[in-house]
């Protein structure tokens, strides 16, 4: 898993795991954040249709949109269209192993998992492309919550709303890494009493789980870190 120095503070290293885990992908380059699933799966048109753009110009806190324009850069790379096999959690199951999330709760509707997986791949659309104000409207409060605990232990950041963070922690990743970053296939949104983690397949066929939360009528990306189950 690739690394990098991103701040002076030790107390941001938890970031680091976050844009290591959603950045990277699989293998050499390291691996794709949280949750994925197999199979060759239908496209859902929610996340190929809505561009991450589109979603930070309708959604997000005031402080992202008035104080982190210029946190935008607007870096363009081609992105992996979203994925949405199915087929439950039982496919991730570890035998002999750890299966804690795998058998989180119960199994979602197919329309929850749908807009769930909608919601990670714009989030990582956007920081593929860097629209970091985008890829905040897709994060849940509580993480944009953690994003400014640790910020505010930097001078550098302190004060600093969700984009700008998300755009000085990021790291120089080649093109074609971004894009690997996009790769979401999802199969199972494990769902209990309002949390839920969102398994999928990405990079290289690799599984993640991702903490997402019912937000604001929609889902949002709830973990700043990915955790791999493969």
């Amino acid at each position: 898993m690739r690394r990098w120095g991103i701040a002076p503070i030790a107390a941001l290293g938890v970031v680091v795991v976050l844009f290591v885990a959603l950045s990277g992908c699989g293998g050499s380059d390291g691996s794709t954040g949280n949750s994925t699933a197999t199979g060759e799966g239908s496209q859902t048109g929610a996340a190929t249709e809505k561009t991450a753009k589109e979603s930070g110009s309708s959604e997000g806190t005031e402080s992202d949109k008035a104080g982190d324009h210029s946190a935008k850069s607007g870096s363009k790379v081609q992105t992996a269209p979203l994925k949405v096999s199915g087929g439950g959690s039982a496919q991730y199951r570890v035998p002999d192993g750890d299966n804690s999330i795998q058998e989180f709760g119960g199994e979602s509707k197919e329309t929850e998992l749908e807009e769930a997986a909608a919601a990670l791949h714009d989030y990582l659309v956007a920081r593929a492309e860097e629209d970091w104000p985008a890829a905040c409207t897709n994060l849940a409060k509580s993480a944009k919550e953690q994003l400014q605990a640790l910020a505010s232990r930097s001078k550098n950041l302190e004060g600093k709303g969700c984009a700008a963070i998300l755009q000085a922690l990021a790291p120089s990743l080649p093109a074609s890494v971004r894009r690997e970053s996009t790769i979401v296939d999802a199969g199972s949104l494990r769902l209990e009493e309002g949390r839920a983690f969102l398994i999928y397949r990405g990079a290289e066929g690799a599984v993640y789980a991702v903490a997402m939360t019912p937000e604001d009528g929609g889902w949002r990306v709830n973990s700043l870190a990915a955790t791999p189950l493969s």
